[in-house]
């Protein structure tokens, strides 16, 4: 049975503070979450 993480990613982290995409902070979440996925655990991304 895999393991299954949820993950929560605020707008505020998303964004920021609101200043645009934050896009260097999603490069690495996508990192980590396809090292999570190459090791059978299954991400819900919220």
């Amino acid at each position: 049975m895999n393991k299954r993480w949820v993950i929560k990613i605020g707008s505020a982290l998303l964004t920021n503070d609101g200043k645009g995409l934050d896009k260097i902070a999603i490069a690495s979440w996508v990192s980590q979450i396809s090292e999570l996925k190459r090791q059978n655990i299954d991400v819900v991304l919220v």
